[in-house]
């Protein structure tokens, strides 16, 4: 479904979201745990229910209620033999590597952009602990039989975080104990700490060793049942405010200022940008400025690299936008995608070595944005609608579930026009 975005600053006071990020890891961390766990404040959109619903196909008891959820966790006995994971990366991924602990055959698969992001990473990582997994090439599906013994297992560090977080997860369940050793610069580590928080929110230690190279180290042991709350997502919050350093003022509440969220480095960016930022203990506002450009890598916040090009887009002269290179790997070729609707809005931008480069103009003519079904493009180009003199239209409004659900009405909120167009 087509949505037409138009307006010319928001302003107002909004809660952000729970963090997708945060709630999937103590989903998982929860399952693990023998007994009942309560998840407060979790952000249930697409992609958190894909993991939901991998867990009750593994046996947990899962209850989702109006402001919770709760599990029973413990042994795993599958249900089923095949998860669908969706669109979910983080869902094939973090149960791919707990399907390795129990000696079950279970085939984890997905659809759309899922079966083109890799996992051969993570499937040689598993094996190397003597885990038994295939998969069909560097691709989805992935068959998982099991029973992770434990060991040495090489991995690297720069195609996704998400691979070393799958095999800490699984690592405490091995009958022995596993060195996870990261072969090159490890990209995205904000996301493996994060996992490693919530780790030990549940019981569970993991050693990390930085020389003669980064490593991990987990003893088998057990996850314990607990209460977690889930922190504001940074993820959620960096379209609201880059929105507001664009045109407008926003306070948004409910967010962590010391979180350890990658995408809280976008206030990073609108403060080198030239816009305003005023932080309490649980809010940030950001002030809106005509904008300047600015360079950044998002080599540990991939994420954010859409949200940096919109802002780019209406920033004065030129931005760059450095290690963008994984942004191939995500819901679509956000590289691609990038370039393809700056160009078509008018923007100049153009490509060197693994950076984007950004030549602003303070107006844009308006037009057409093709998502290619990523909610992260929908969600970063509708700000253009700010300047924008006949508006913005996303192709694809529905695909916003995947992450954040109730972004049209936040925007509405905060004195946009969002409609269908006519």
């Amino acid at each position: 479904m087509p949505i037409y975005i138009r307006g010319s600053e928001l302003r107002g006071t909004i809660r952000v979201p729970p963090s997708k990020s945060y709630t999937h890891r103590a989903l998982i961390c929860a399952g693990l745990a023998e007994g009942k766990s309560e998840i407060v404040a979790p952000l249930i959109c697409d992609d958190t229910l894909r993991t939901i619903n991998g867990l009750r196909a593994l046996g947990v008891k899962v209850s989702v209620n109006r402001h919770s959820i709760e599990v029973n966790g413990g042994k795993l006995s599958p249900k089923v033999s095949l998860i669908e994971c969706g669109a979910s990366g983080t869902t094939l991924r973090f149960l791919t590597g707990v399907c390795s602990t129990i000696n079950s055959k279970v085939v984890l698969t997905g659809s759309g952009s899922l079966l083109r992001r890799p996992i051969g990473e993570l499937v040689k990582a598993l094996n190397r602990l003597c885990a038994r997994v295939i998969s069909a090439g560097d691709y989805p599906p992935v068959i998982v039989r099991g029973k992770l013994r434990g060991g040495i297992a090489d991995i690297r560090g720069d195609i996704s975080s998400q691979f070393i977080s799958a095999v800490l997860i699984a690592a405490p369940l091995a009958e022995e104990g596993v060195e996870v050793i990261v072969t090159t610069k490890l990209e995205s580590r904000p996301y493996v700490r994060m996992t490693i928080e919530v780790q030990n929110a549940y019981g569970v230690n993991v050693q990390v060793l930085e020389r003669p190279r980064l490593r991990f180290s987990v003893s088998p042991s057990e996850y314990e049942a607990g209460v977690f709350h889930v922190e504001g997502d940074w993820s959620s919050a960096a379209y609201l405010l880059a929105g507001s350093a664009i045109s407008g003022r926003v306070k948004v509440v409910g967010v962590n200022p010391q979180s350890i969220q990658a995408d809280r480095r976008i206030l990073d960016v609108i403060e080198q940008a030239g816009a305003r930022v005023h932080q309490g203990p649980s809010w940030v506002e950001v002030e809106g400025e005509d904008l300047e450009g600015f360079r950044f890598d998002v080599s540990d916040s991939p994420d954010l690299f859409p949200t940096l090009a919109a802002m780019a887009a209406v920033a004065d002269g030129a931005s760059e936008i450095a290690g963008i290179e994984r942004n191939v790997f995500k819901e679509s070729n956000r590289i691609e995608m990038v370039l393809y609707n700056l160009r078509r809005l008018g923007v100049e931008a153009w490509l060197k070595d693994d950076r984007m480069i950004i030549k602003g103009r303070r107006f844009l003519k308006g037009g057409i944005v093709k998502t290619g079904g990523d909610h992260r493009i929908a969600m970063a180009f509708s700000l253009l609608g700010l300047r924008a003199d006949k508006g913005i239209v996303i192709d694809d409004g529905t695909c916003i579930r995947k992450s954040y659900p109730n972004f049209w009405r936040d925007l509405s909120k905060l004195g946009v026009m969002v409609g269908r167009p006519t």
